[in-house]
Formats: structure tokens, C-alpha cells, sequence
């Protein structure tokens, strides 16, 4: 007589016994590996901005490594809160991603009631460009240099002005920053447009401005560069302009750094192919000419980590200053 109890319990019989029942896993199917379809960068940027363009110039040759195509939608306004909003909410597969400028660290004091978190609600992915900017002062403006400039700004507390458009934009912050830094009382001046105050500056109707494009301005016998917010080597942009850590000033730097982010909770996986297809963009010959005359200085640093340490401090830094200045928007 044949022990059917002995059968079931061999490992062979017990696997024929579940094929039949229809109760054997075969395995679970395997996930697609990403990406497999479109990816969408919602861009906190107009078009033709130091952002757009970086992100651009980036994802030209992002898409040549990843082998999908990678659509950019320009949402700008709000201080970068409409493009993060529409991030957090968008499932988090990596395929609706983020880029944006320095506004994703001034969030939280420039409006406090703005429903979005970046640190809360963003995956860091990998900084992917920076663009640097150079103080250039009115031709009248006493001082052809930063010490001669800081000596009269010093004896003359609150006569010289600076502009930017608007309280948090990149300009700003740099005029904040300087005036910490350097123990400088100088008056700010917002604007609603940069064309604006550069040609208010142009008037000699204001005295000074952090630009980050001289354009018609290089070479002009209307304006003095006094300095770059860069430290170490000099901006490809403007080999002759110092810097203001080789003037005197350690440590000054402020640029249009611009930054990618999934929604949270993004797999990790997805942030190391991205940060790899970046890293690759940035190394390929044809893309560092592209960024050299768009004035685009590679990251120091790239990847996850360190996006999200540097995030931290910045949103430190610039929300002390804010706190502090309390200039007018």
C-alpha cells in the first residue's frame, strides 16, 4: 500500500501538488527597471532662465544615457512653491522630477504659509550646475576696487544703494550676504524685473548690482566689476574679475545653484541612475563647452548625500539673513 502522507511530505510531490492547486509562486514577476517611459522635469524657471537653461544643456545628454526622453515644463512663479507643488503630489517612480534654483532654500521664510516642505517633501537627487554672479557698481560710484569701494561705503553708512528683483531672488541675497559679511550698510532697492534695475543702474539712479550676466555691460565704460561670489579658481565667464575671496573677503559665495529632486519617497535606485546620467553629462566635452558660454560652473560635489547636507545649510544661512535684513520685497 502506497504511503500517500510519506509523498506529500517529499519536497518534489509537495511542489507537483501546488503546481496543480494552482498554489505555487513561480516567482514575482520582475519590476521594470526605470526608466522605462517619459520622464517629466517640472522646471521652477521661465524659459531662457539661468535654471531653464541648465537644466537644459543637463538633460540634452541625460537622455542619451538613460535612453528615454525627457520633457521640461517650465512652472515658474511663486518663489518656486507652484513647480514643488506640483512635485510632492506627483507619484514618487521618478518619473516627475524637480529642478530648481537657490529659492528651494528661502521657501520657508519667504512664505511661511506655503503648504510645501522641501526638506519634508522632496528627495534630494544631485546639484547639476551653479552659475556665479559679479558686483558691478555705476561708473560715478567712488572706489574702482572692493577695498577702495568698502572704504567709502564704511565712511559714508547707508548713502550707496543696491537693487535686485525682489526680496529672496539670487541679487539679493548676494547684497544681504555682502552686508553681513563685510559690515556694510548699504540701502536695498527691489525691482520688478532685473532689465529694470540695470537700467536704473545704467541712470546712475542706483549704485550697485550682483548680475550673473553682464551682457552689454562687459567692457562698458558706464559700469565697474568690482568682484565674482565664487571661491577658488576665477569664472571661466570673467577670467580678469577676482574674486572677492581673493580680495579680502573669505568665504563670499552665492550662486544660482541649481538643484533636482524627486517626490519623497522615490526609490534610491532612481536617484543613483540619475546622479550617474548627470555625472556622465558633466564629463562629456560637448556639454562643459555648453555650460562654459552659458557661464555654468560644474558642482564641487554631486549625489544625494551631499545635496541634502548642502540643502540644510543653506536653508540655515540664507533663512538668518532673511530673519535679519527684514528689507522690503
Amino acid at each position: 500500500m502506497i504511503d500517500m502522507a510519506r509523498h506529500f511530505r517529499t519536497p518534489v510531490f509537495a511542489a507537483f501538488a501546488a503546481l496543480a492547486l494552482g498554489t505555487l509562486t513561480l516567482g514575482a514577476p520582475a519590476q521594470a527597471a526605470w526608466p522605462e517611459r517619459t520622464i517629466t522635469i517640472v522646471c521652477a524657471s521661465g524659459a531662457g532662465g539661468a535654471v531653464d537653461v541648465t537644466t537644459r544643456i543637463i538633460t540634452d545628454h541625460m537622455q542619451k544615457t538613460l535612453g528615454q526622453t525627457i520633457v521640461i515644463q517650465n512652472e515658474a512663479g511663486a518663489g518656486g512653491t507652484l513647480a514643488m507643488n506640483q512635485t510632492m503630489k506627483a507619484q514618487p517612480d521618478g518619473y516627475t522630477l524637480l529642478t530648481i534654483g537657490p529659492a528651494v532654500s528661502t521657501i520657508k521664510e519667504l512664505f511661511p504659509n506655503a503648504t510645501v516642505d522641501p526638506v519634508r517633501d522632496l528627495q534630494p537627487v544631485t546639484i547639476i550646475g551653479q552659475t556665479p554672479m559679479v558686483l558691478v557698481t555705476h561708473k560715478d560710484v567712488p572706489g574702482n576696487d572692493y577695498k577702495s569701494l568698502l572704504a567709502y561705503i564704511k565712511a559714508n553708512p547707508g548713502k550707496l544703494t543696491f537693487a535686485s528683483n525682489g526680496r529672496g531672488s539670487a541679487g539679493h541675497l548676494a547684497g544681504s550676504l555682502f552686508k553681513k559679511m563685510a559690515n556694510a550698510d548699504l540701502l536695498y532697492v527691489p525691482y520688478r524685473s532685473t532689465p529694470q534695475a540695470t537700467a536704473d543702474l545704467l541712470g546712475g539712479r542706483i549704485s550697485m548690482i550682483w548680475l550673473s550676466s553682464l551682457g552689454n555691460l562687459a567692457g562698458s565704460n558706464l559700469v565697474k566689476p568690482i568682484g565674482v561670489t565664487i571661491t577658488g579658481e576665477r569664472w571661466n565667464q570673467f577670467p580678469d574679475i577676482p574674486t572677492f575671496d581673493e580680495l579680502g573677503l573669505k568665504d563670499y559665495e552665492i550662486t544660482t545653484w541649481v538643484s533636482m529632486y524627486a517626490p519623497k519617497g522615490a526609490p534610491p535606485e532612481v536617484a543613483e541612475k540619475l546622479t550617474d546620467a548627470v555625472n556622465k553629462a558633466l564629463a562629456d566635452p560637448d556639454v562643459q563647452k555648453r555650460m562654459a558660454g552659458a557661464g555654468i560652473v560644474k558642482p564641487r560635489q554631486t549625489g544625494p548625500a551631499f545635496l541634502q547636507k548642502y540643502l540644510a545649510g543653506e536653508i540655515e544661512k540664507w533663512g538668518d539673513i532673511l530673519r535679519t535684513t527684514k528689507d522690503p520685497d
